[in-house]
């Protein structure tokens, strides 16, 4: 948020300096909605994949492996990604006004 907008607040001018941010958050919240798809679905077709080896279908060993790795680094990117934003929460909730 721009100083400037904190400032607006502070004196309690009108909602007006508040408008950017509230894109920017309906910005941000859209992009971690489809990284959390994104890995659902890679999830969901590493199951698949493991789920018709299992029950004898033809699945080629490479695809199920590249497959369940893929879904495992994109799980471990969206923790970093969680794990980033816990941190900057935190910070901001140290950070005195």
């Amino acid at each position: 948020m721009p100083l400037e907008s904190v400032r607006a607040l502070q004196q309690g001018q009108d909602q007006e300096a508040i408008r950017p941010t509230t894109q920017v958050v309906k910005a941000f919240t859209e992009a971690l909605r489809g990284l959390l798809q994104e890995v659902d679905e890679q999830d969901a077709q590493a199951a698949e994949l493991k789920r018709r080896l299992l029950v004898g279908e033809p699945v080629q060993l490479h695809e199920l492996l590249l497959a369940a790795e893929k879904a495992h680094l994109s799980f471990q990117l969206l923790l970093s990604v969680r794990n980033r934003l816990l941190e900057a929460y935190q910070e901001l909730t140290r950070t005195p006004l």
